[in-house]
C-alpha cells in the first residue's frame, strides 16, 4: 500500500475534518418541526402516494439535523452516532449512504418544482469543500463522492470533482495489494505498551488493514458505484478499469457459489446458524444488491463483462426473492429468519431498491419480481411512524442482530428514498 508524504496526508486530513457546513433548518423546537410531516401515507403504487410517502420520511429526518454541529441527532448511545465516533463523521459512510438516497429524492422533488432539497445538499457539499473522511483508501470514507457526482451532474461546477479525482488518482498510481482477509489490528507503543489509537479530529477509527481494498460486502455499495459513475461523467476509462478489476477480486472472495449470496467478510466463511445455514447478513447482502444495481445503471451496455455483472445480479436477486418473508421484509439473518425474528428495514430497503431498479433497467423480469417489490414497499411504508420516523432499523454493526420498532438510522432513510425513487418509476400516474 502506498504511504503518501506526511505533509500531503496532513493537509488532506485537516481539510476533511475542519470543513464547516451550512444548513438551512428551522429554529423551532423538534416537536413543532415534526407537525408538518404528521400526515397519513399509503403504499399504493400510484405516483402521488409514493411521492408523499418519500417526502414524509425525508422531511422528518431533516428535523433531526443540528445546524450547529452539522450532525443528525436524537440517537441513543448504542447507535454509534456520538460526535466522537468514526461512524458519525459527516463525510463518512453513514452520511454518504443517506445522501445517495437523498440525491434521488432531491432530483424527483426538483422535477416537481421543489428545489429546496437540492439546495440544501448543494450548500452542505460546497461548505464542506467537496472533501472526504480521512482514510484515503477506505471505501467508507470516499463513498460521499457520490453526492458530489450527483451535484456535478446538475450544476456542472468542476471544483466539485477535484478532491475526488485527486484521491482516486493516488489510489490508481499506488494501489493497495493487501490480502482481503478481514481482521481488526491492535497496535501498541514500543515504549509504553499502551494501545495506540488511530484518531482524527477527536474520532477513533478502527484499524482493519484489508479495508484499503473492498474486502467487506458493504464496500461494494460504497466504492465501485462512485468509480464507475466518475468514469461515465468524465469519460476517463481508467476509473472503470480499476473498479472492474477490484470488484471481481472481491466477488471471487465473498461470493457464495452454492447459495448465490455474499458473505459479509471472511470472518463468516465458516460460521453457521443453529439451523445449519450460513450466516448471511441482510444489510450486508443488501449493500451488495443495491451496489450492483447502481453499478449497472452506469456500466456501458457494450462493456465486455456486462453479461457477467448481470448474471450474478440475477442469480442473487432470484435467491433473495425466495428468502423474503410473508410480511414483505427480510430478517437480519437471511437464511435463518428464526434466529433473529425481527422486522428489519435497512436491509429490506436496499434489496427492494435493487429489485425495482433491476426491473426498471430491464434486467429482471417484471412479472416475476414486481410482487416482491410491492410486498417490500408495503412493509417499508408500514414501518414509518405517524411523525415520519422510519423504524425497525438494525443499528450499526456487521452481523445479524436484534432490532426494535424505535430503532432508526439515516442510512436506512437513504435506502428507503432509493427504493421510493424506483417504485415511483414503476407506479401509475
Amino acid at each position: 500500500m502506498m504511504r503518501i508524504t506526511c505533509n500531503l496526508k496532513q493537509v488532506l486530513l485537516l481539510s476533511c475534518l475542519t470543513s464547516p457546513f451550512s444548513y438551512a433548518t428551522s429554529e423551532t423546537s423538534p416537536e413543532a418541526k415534526e407537525q408538518y410531516v404528521n400526515n397519513e401515507i399509503s403504499a399504493k403504487f400510484i405516483k402521488p402516494a409514493v411521492y408523499k410517502a418519500m417526502k414524509k420520511v425525508a422531511d422528518w429526518q431533516l428535523t433531526r439535523f443540528n445546524k450547529k454541529t452539522y450532525l443528525f441527532e436524537g440517537y441513543d448511545e448504542g447507535a454509534y452516532m456520538s460526535p466522537t465516533d468514526s461512524d458519525s463523521h459527516p463525510q463518512g459512510w453513514v452520511y454518504a449512504a443517506y445522501h445517495v438516497g437523498m440525491s434521488r429524492w432531491s432530483e424527483l422533488a426538483d422535477s416537481k418544482g421543489d428545489s429546496s432539497y437540492y439546495q440544501l445538499q448543494y450548500d452542505i457539499a460546497k461548505q464542506g469543500k467537496y472533501l472526504f473522511s480521512p482514510r484515503i483508501y477506505n471505501a467508507d470514507d470516499y463513498a460521499i463522492g457520490q453526492l458530489y457526482l450527483d451535484l456535478y451532474k446538475k450544476y456542472q461546477e468542476p471544483e466539485m470533482l477535484v478532491p475526488l479525482k485527486v484521491i482516486f488518482e493516488m489510489i490508481m498510481q499506488t494501489p493497495s495489494t493487501i490480502s482481503l482477509n478481514y481482521e481488526h489490528v491492535v497496535q501498541k507503543s514500543n515504549l509504553t505498551s499502551d494501545e495506540l489509537d488511530d484518531k482524527f479530529g477527536g474520532r477513533k477509527f478502527p484499524i482493519v488493514p484489508c479495508k484499503n481494498r473492498w474486502c467487506w460486502a458493504d464496500a461494494l455499495f460504497m466504492g465501485p458505484p462512485v468509480w464507475i459513475n466518475l468514469a461515465k461523467q468524465t469519460g476517463d476509462q481508467r476509473y472503470l478499469d480499476f473498479a472492474d478489476k477490484e470488484f471481481w477480486a472481491t466477488v471471487d472472495f465473498l461470493w457464495d457459489k452454492e447459495d448465490h449470496l455474499f458473505f459479509r467478510d471472511s470472518k463468516f466463511f465458516e460460521k453457521r446458524e443453529k439451523n445449519g445455514e450460513k450466516v448471511i447478513w441482510a444489510r450486508g447482502v443488501g449493500w451488495v444488491a443495491a451496489g450492483l444495481a447502481r453499478i449497472l445503471e452506469n456500466l456501458p451496455k457494450d462493456h465486455n463483462k456486462r453479461a457477467k455483472y448481470e448474471d450474478i445480479f440475477e442469480k442473487m436477486m432470484t435467491r433473495l426473492a425466495g428468502a423474503q418473508q410473508s410480511d414483505g421484509l427480510w430478517r437480519p439473518s437471511v437464511l435463518a429468519p428464526e434466529s433473529k425474528p425481527f422486522k428489519e428495514t435497512s436491509g429490506t430497503a436496499l434489496m427492494a431498491f435493487a429489485f425495482a431498479s433491476g426491473i426498471n433497467q430491464g434486467i429482471l423480469d417484471k412479472n416475476t419480481f414486481l410482487p416482491v417489490v410491492s410486498k417490500a414497499w408495503t412493509a417499508l411504508v408500514d414501518a414509518v411512524q405517524p411523525n415520519g420516523k422510519l423504524g425497525w432499523v438494525q443499528q450499526i454493526g456487521e452481523a445479524p442482530d436484534n432490532v426494535s420498532k424505535e430503532d432508526s438510522q439515516i442510512y436506512a432513510v437513504g435506502a428507503y428514498l432509493l427504493t421510493g425513487s424506483e417504485v415511483y418509476k414503476l407506479s401509475k400516474d
